[in-house]
């Protein structure tokens, strides 16, 4: 499926009762035949603006679309029961091999998500963290590489989600 469709749109058949039908609005899905409401809820999802001693920022070249090729910073979906912070840390150690302690909330951004013919409405959440430099061990259908850089310097057009534009330019802002 070469269309993105928003998640709304999708939906063809009540979940509950199998009746065919289509969503009432964006927000949800209610079927006219039993009643069953579905809401379309954003997803979130967390990204980490890693700083070593000299300033830099650590990027990674992603791997797959969204953005293949792009640059982005560490991060991922929430999972369910997870708090912001320790999904940060997480996707750190699956995308890099390394742990983070202390992360500090930076800020909120709205995104979307184009994924197998589905575009998600998501709500990314900004940290920012100390990491040395050292060597990663890096997830390769993630992370084609790795790189720090210097924050003021980084082309927003390189960036592969609107949200990490927004952030990165807050975050130069306080520097």
């Amino acid at each position: 499926m070469s269309e993105f469709l928003p998640a709304y749109q999708t939906v063809r058949f009540c979940p509950q009762c199998g009746v065919a039908a289509t969503a009432a609005s964006e927000r949800f899905f209610e079927c006219v035949a039993c009643g069953y409401r579905l809401y379309f809820n954003n997803t979130v999802a967390v990204a980490v603006l890693a700083v070593n001693p000299k300033g830099e920022l650590l990027f990674i070249r992603r791997a797959r679309d969204p953005g293949k090729g792009k640059l982005a910073m560490p991060g991922g979906f929430v999972d369910a029961g997870e708090s912001g912070e320790a999904a940060a840390r997480r996707e750190v150690m699956e995308e890099l091999g390394v742990s983070v302690g202390d992360v500090q909330f930076l800020c909120s951004a709205p995104n979307t998500y184009p994924y197998r013919g589905i575009v998600y409405t998501v709500c990314d959440l900004f940290f920012v963290a100390s990491l040395p430099e050292q060597e990663f061990s890096l997830a390769p259908k993630e992370v084609e590489s790795a790189l720090w850089l210097d924050p003021k310097t980084v082309d927003l057009d390189e960036i592969a989600f609107p949200s990490m534009r927004a952030a990165l330019t807050l975050y130069r802002g306080g520097l």
